[in-house]
Order: C-alpha cells, then sequence, then structure tokens
C-alpha cells in the first residue's frame, strides 16, 4: 500500500460514517494490495506489462495482438512480447524511422514523424505505420537541449520534455515535471487510485474496496475500478450519492460490465450504512444480519415489508412475522409474505379512499378478498403463467391472513377487530388430493443407465444420485457437509444431512454407489478448497474461499443439460424432463410397491406430516406390512459372516432403516435381499439370488439350503461321471458356498442355545453400540 492517510474535515454529516466504518489500510490515495491479498488480481504473463489478466494469462491489448498473429504457441509468443514494451508503459525509446534521434511517443513515432504521417491520413492516402517507415527519412529540428526527466538523454521538444516523455506527461494529465517519475512508476504497479476524487466521493471509493474485500466474492479489476473513477469524475459530483443509480448505468455506457457491479455493490454498500443500526427497524430484512446460517435462509431472500403500502399494515406484519419467525422455517416466513401483498394491493384496488384506516377490517371486507383472489392469475413465469390461481393457491394465500388475523385478535392489537373479523372453516376452497408425481418406470430405465450417468461431470453425478436413491429435497443435497459420512459399528454407512423445515440433522442408509460419489466429491472439495470448506458441493464461480455452496439453478442446469444430452423420451417416444423433487416421489412410490411400510417411508424422506405417509400408503395396490421383531436378530451372507442387530444402541436406528428397506417383495425364499431399496435387482430367474453379494438368511431357512446342498453335489456327482469337469466345478464351488453357510448358521445356534442368550455379548462395547459385523 502508498499513499497519504487522509484527513478530512467533516463538512458533510455523510461524511461521518464512513470514517467511523473505514479501515486505515483503505484510507490511502492510491491503495496497491499486498501479495495475496483478494484484490491482488493475476498479471499478464507477458513480464514487461502491468496490466491485469483478462483471458488466458494475458491482458486484454495482448490478447487482441495474439489473436491477430494469428493464434501461435501462447508461450513461445509471450516470451517475445517480454522482450519490449506495450504502448507507453516503459520508458520512451527511439524513434521508429531509421537514423531518427528523436525518442518516440504514440505509435512509436517521434512528434515530427507522427505530423507528417497523420498528414497522409488526412489527406486520405490508405498508407500504414509500417509502410510509412520504410519511406520517411529522418528530420532535424533546433537544438533545445537535454529532456528534463531525470536520466534522459533525448532532446526537449517542448514542454521541457523530449517527444516520448511529452506524450507519457500529457497522458497522465500534465502533472508538476518534478512529480512525472514517481507517477510514471506507480502506473507500472497495478492499484487503486482515488487521489483526483472530492474528498466524500473519495471516502465512498476506500470504502467500496473494502466492502469487495470483505465480501470476497467477486474479482475487482483496477482498470473496472478506474471506468467508474472516471464517470464519477466526468460528472464532477462531490457524491455517488448525489445522482441515481440509473444517472451513473447511462455514463457508463453498456459495454462496462465490471464497473455496472462495482457501480450496483457502491449504492448498495452506502444504503446500507445510512440505513438505520437495528435490522429490524428496515423495511427489508436481510437474513444474515438477523443470525441465521445460509441453511437456514437458502432460497429465501430478504424479508421486504416494501410492497405493502399501508403503513398500518406493514406495522402489523413486520410485528407478525417477528412472531412467527420464533418456530417456523426463515423461507415459510419469507414465503407467507406473498400473501400481504396480495392482500394489500387487494386493499389498494377494493378501498382506495380508507388506505389509513385499519377499522377498514371486517367481515365484508374478507366476504370480497375471496372473490377478488378467484379472479387473479399466476403472475409467476412458467407453464402456469397467466392461468387462474388452483384452489391449493388460494387456501395458501388465505391461510397466513387466518393466522395474522388470529395473532391480531390474540394480543390485542390496537384498533380492536370485531370476533367476525376472521375466516371461517366453511371459506375455504376445497383442496385437490395429492398428486402422484412420480416417474414413469420406462423413463427411469433411461436415467439409470450407466452409460447415461457416466456422461455427468463427478459433482453433478454426485448430486443426482443422491437425490435419486436416497430421496433428499435438492435444498438438502446442495447443502450437505463434506463430512456428510458417518459409519456405524456394524460397517453401514449412513448420510446425514440437515432438514431445514424442522431444523433437525437426520440420518439414513446410503447405497454403495452413493457411498463411492460421495466420496470422490470430498476428495475433489478438499483439493480445490481445503479442510476449511463447509459444503460437499461449493459454488464454483465467485467462490474462492467455499464459502458457497452452489445455487439451485446450477444445479438444475445440470441436470436439464444432461437429460437433453441423454435425449430421454417419454413412454410415447416424445421428449421429456424430469425434477429433482420427482425422484423423490419416485422412492417413495418404490418403496411403497416394495411392499415398505408407510412409517419407514415417512422415516426415510423425513416428512413432517402423516398426509405424505397415507399418499405413499394409498400408491400401491398391495401394501405387504412386515415389521421387525423387537429382539436380537441374526442372519449370514454368502461368506458365512454374521450380520448381528440389536436394537438398544445409538446408531441401531439406522441398521434398523436398512434392514426394513432390504425387507423386499422379491427376496427369495432361501432368505432375504440386503440390496438398497433405491437400486434395481441385477439377477435375472436364470441367475438365482445365491451368488449375490446382497443375499441373507438364517436358521429358519436350513431346511431350504440343505436340500439346495443335497441337489447340488447329485448335479455335481452326474457331472464327473459324464466327464463334464467344467460343470462338476461349479456345481463344487456352488456346493462349498452352501455348505459353508449351513455350518455356521449351525455353529450359531448351538452357540445361543447353549448360553440360553438370544446372541453372545463379546464386550460392554457391543452391548453399548448393538450393531456387530463378526466374519466367519
Amino acid at each position: 500500500m502508498t499513499g497519504v492517510v487522509i484527513r478530512l474535515p467533516l463538512a458533510d454529516p455523510r461524511t461521518d460514517g464512513l470514517v467511523e466504518v473505514l479501515r486505515p489500510e483503505f484510507a490511502v490515495d492510491r491503495f496497491i494490495p499486498p501479495p495475496g491479498h483478494f484484490l491482488d488480481r493475476k498479471r499478464c504473463q507477458v513480464t514487461t506489462c502491468s496490466r491485469e489478466d483478462r483471458c488466458q494469462g494475458m491482458c486484454g491489448m495482448h490478447r487482441h495482438r495474439w489473436l491477430r498473429a494469428g493464434r501461435p504457441d501462447a508461450g513461445q509468443w509471450i516470451a517475445e512480447q517480454s522482450k519490449s514494451f506495450l504502448g507507453w508503459d516503459g520508458e520512451p525509446g527511439s524513434c521508429r524511422i531509421s537514423g531518427c534521434r528523436y525518442s518516440s511517443g504514440h505509435a512509436g513515432l517521434c512528434d515530427l514523424h507522427r505530423s507528417s504521417f497523420m498528414a497522409f491520413v488526412y489527406h486520405g492516402d490508405p498508407m500504414s505505420i509500417e509502410e510509412f517507415t520504410k519511406v520517411a527519412v529522418p528530420v532535424a529540428r533546433e537544438d533545445r537541449g537535454r529532456c528534463a526527466y531525470a536520466g534522459c538523454a533525448f532532446q526537449m521538444s517542448a514542454d521541457r520534455l523530449c517527444d516520448g516523455h511529452r506524450y507519457r506527461w500529457h497522458r497522465v494529465g500534465k502533472p508538476p515535471l518534478d512529480q512525472l517519475p514517481a507517477i510514471l512508476q506507480a502506473r507500472r504497479v497495478p492499484g487503486f487510485c482515488v487521489e483526483e476524487l472530492r474528498p466524500l466521493a473519495k471516502l465512498e471509493f476506500q470504502y467500496l474496496l473494502q466492502v469487495r474485500t470483505d465480501a470476497r466474492r467477486t474479482a475487482t479489476l483496477p482498470s473496472d475500478f478506474r471506468t467508474l473513477v472516471k464517470a464519477v469524475l466526468a460528472a464532477d459530483a462531490a457524491s455517488i450519492r448525489d445522482r441515481d443509480e440509473e444517472f451513473w448505468r447511462t455514463r457508463l455506457g453498456k459495454g462496462a460490465h465490471g464497473a455496472h457491479g462495482l457501480l450496483r455493490d457502491l449504492l448498495a454498500a452506502l444504503a446500507d450504512l445510512d440505513g438505520p443500526p437495528d435490522e429490524f427497524a428496515r423495511d427489508a430484512w436481510r437474513p444474515a444480519k438477523l443470525g441465521y446460517d445460509y441453511a437456514d435462509y437458502r432460497q429465501a431472500g430478504r424479508l421486504d415489508f416494501t410492497d405493502i403500502t399501508q403503513s398500518w399494515l406493514r406495522e402489523k406484519v413486520e410485528q407478525h412475522c417477528r412472531l412467527r419467525m420464533g418456530f417456523l422455517s426463515l423461507r415459510t416466513v419469507v414465503g407467507q409474505l406473498g400473501s400481504f401483498r396480495d392482500f394489500s394491493r387487494f386493499l389498494t384496488e377494493h378501498c382506495p379512499d380508507r388506505q389509513d384506516d385499519p377499522a377498514v377490517l371486517d367481515r365484508d371486507l374478507l366476504d370480497a378478498f375471496r372473490p377478488w383472489l378467484r379472479r387473479q392469475t399466476n403472475r409467476n413465469k412458467g407453464r402456469n403463467y397467466g392461468k387462474p390461481l388452483a384452489n391449493s393457491t388460494i387456501v395458501a394465500r388465505m391461510s397466513p391472513l387466518s393466522v395474522f388475523l388470529d395473532t391480531w385478535h390474540r394480543y390485542d392489537w390496537q384498533p380492536p377487530l370485531s370476533r367476525h373479523t376472521r375466516f371461517r372453516t366453511e371459506d375455504y376452497p376445497r383442496r385437490p388430493g395429492l398428486r402422484a408425481n412420480f416417474i414413469d418406470e420406462a423413463v427411469m430405465a433411461q436415467i439409470e443407465t450407466q452409460a447415461g450417468v457416466d456422461l455427468l461431470p463427478g459433482p453433478a453425478r454426485t448430486l443426482l444420485l443422491i437425490c435419486r436413491d436416497e430421496g433428499l429435497r435438492i435444498g438438502e443435497a446442495i447443502t450437505l457437509p463434506p463430512d456428510c459420512l458417518k459409519r456405524t459399528p456394524g460397517g453401514r454407512w449412513a448420510l446425514v444431512h440437515y432438514k431445514s423445515k424442522d431444523q433437525s440433522w437426520r440420518a439414513i442408509p446410503a447405497s454403495s454407489l452413493v457411498v463411492d460419489c460421495v466420496l470422490d466429491q470430498r476428495q475433489r472439495v478438499l483439493d480445490r478448497h481445503g479442510p476449511e470448506c463447509p459444503w460437499l458441493f461449493p459454488r464454483t464461480q465467485a467462490n474462492p474461499d467455499g464459502l458457497l455452496p452452489i445455487a439451485y439453478g446450477t444445479a438444475r442446469g445440470w441436470l436439464l443439460r444432461w437429460l437433453r444430452a441423454i435425449e430421454l423420451v417419454d413412454v410415447h417416444g416424445q421428449p421429456t424432463h424430469v425434477t429433482f423433487h420427482q425422484f423423490r416421489h419416485t422412492l417413495g412410490t418404490r418403496m411403497a410397491n416394495a411392499g415398505v411400510s408407510g412409517r419407514t417411508i415417512r422415516e426415510v424422506l423425513g416428512h413432517t406430516s402423516w398426509e405424505m405417509q397415507e399418499h405413499y400408503s394409498r400408491i400401491s395396490d398391495e401394501t405387504l406390512r412386515r415389521e421387525y421383531e423387537e429382539k436380537y436378530e441374526f442372519r449370514f451372507n454368502l461368506k458365512g459372516e454374521a450380520v448381528r442387530l440389536r436394537p438398544d444402541s445409538d446408531l441401531s436406528g439406522i441398521a434398523w432403516m436398512a434392514e426394513k428397506l432390504g425387507r423386499r417383495l422379491h427376496a427369495v425364499s432361501g432368505g432375504w435381499c440386503g440390496r438398497h431399496i433405491s437400486r434395481p435387482c441385477p439377477k435375472t430367474a436364470a441367475e438365482g439370488c445365491f451368488d449375490c453379494t446382497d443375499f441373507q438368511t438364517d436358521a429358519t431357512f436350513l431346511p431350504i439350503h440343505t436340500d439346495t446342498l443335497t441337489r447340488t453335489q447329485s448335479l455335481q456327482s452326474q457331472a464327473e461321471h459324464a466327464g463334464r469337469t467344467r460343470v462338476a466345478e461349479l456345481n463344487r464351488q456352488f456346493a462349498d458356498t452352501v455348505a459353508h453357510l449351513i455350518q455356521r448358521v449351525t455353529d450359531e445356534e448351538h452357540e445361543a442355545l447353549a448360553c440360553q442368550l438370544p446372541a453372545p455379548r463379546d464386550s460392554e462395547e457391543n452391548q453399548q453400540n448393538g450393531v456387530e459385523h463378526a466374519a466367519g
């Protein structure tokens, strides 16, 4: 950092707030970010260039030259350009005309030769500079002495300077000659200069640098900063707040996108600074200023009351929202604000002469509000835009207003309302039943193909599998922490996520495919942002520290582009698309059709109401209700390993939920299928389940296994007698597997009977954990 700390007379009252919040490091005429600072941007790879990196390691001017040169090898071209300066960055050299002894200014020519060249141009001669340098001859002028610039050996042209230094002197605004060396040297070091601004505007731009540094979101280029400074200088404004935003946008023009972003941030920061210190005293409450975490207010936005034009209604709605924020999620409160905006618009249209009279609230007004809602159309852009409001939308508009009126009665707000000023049950239209929004299995078959999934990039693939196989809401998925996987004592993986609806953490069983993808995504996050990143899916842009998760729009864009890539079609062969939330409904439908109980579906999907549980129970035509006995149970897989479960442990809920998911409708007669419910069965009827790693069994199926072993050994003997060695070997391997399984089940059953216990308790630790996976 260089410059002088500003000492200003505090004549303008707007100066006081800025001086109080501005840190000394930014209170300088020229701020040069130190190495590693957020504002220290990457520079052009041409070593003699001081401009910032715009694209492919080059500034805008060098990239333009590179494109004009035909896109040669970038590394070699940059090395060649580093041997000379671009424009007037370096010290002036000799004129480009061979034999000329004067220094070079504009276009690499001395003043005399530049005048001669411009004469050709003015007379319509299309001669280029390269052609001019071939025909021009040296020109002499009167010797006036050496240039006044320290260390310069060229002859003086005018203003006591040579052609080259005089050109540079004009470019920097004709400062005193004793200050010219320092100004030219400072220009070669990228920085943010505000020394030409008036005192209050200077403070505002310094505060802008501080705000951008603290936000650590968007890159701030010195060229964009200088563009905005020039606009303020041209308007000769004492403060950027003296004119409105539209005025400054017109001054900047359409092409200065970076400067427009700086203007927007500066005006927002100043408006925030000028507002009341208490957030609740503002007309728009920002969740971050109210102490909410991002996971609580994602996609919620601000609580904006400005559209409620009646001051008495706005005051009461603000009080009501403060009460509701105590036990409702912020997203719910923000969503309910739409009801009060509609009611305010209704008051403006229905009774324009009583806008300042709270006594307008009566039963007759409520009776007029219902048909007014019926006449409204959907104003949200989408497929329902312009259509009449559905009954469910009308109910959603009336319900918050009904609770608001009840709150008015309960707290005796003034003026008191009549006891009839409330909505009755019969005032609400009938709500339609829940729609089965699951994805057709023919469409899911296309989505679940491995070739299609492989087309997704790593983060998008992980997000899709989490929503498809685990049934998470998209908002819950994009806010997963990197350590969202936990392992139970039995070796099963659990996916832990935050449920913002009831502000709780939940754990559900995770399939092996999801586990592998999550571990890969976690490693990618560690490589890019380190262990401090709080999200499994950090935002890819404007997020250098990884402090923000991806936006819903980004995730939706991933999904839509992928659906177009796999050319998804419906059962009629027509192009179709799906949403993330439909994966959740599809998982619930599959579980209902597979015989999973409604309570288990509610636990897996995390529904807070029993209405959704009943919805999924009605989907299945034949619902098999099998509940697990509340006692110790053990079973074995094909390796002979005992899979044990004790329901009295802290993490037994995960194992028990996975157990209920594993009791599939298509399990074989010799045991159960332990495969995750979201994954389709890879076996065919001919292959069977005995060679599947997800097959599980216990002692109740010993007669079946004994019969299987006998028949297999018989087939083995017949194959050996016929000389079919390959068939005999396959039957021998399968017979050994079944025999080992029978031995393990029999031994475990004998041990349990001998001890007169439902299962052995190896240690106090096992008793606490309750879930044990013991190898045979």
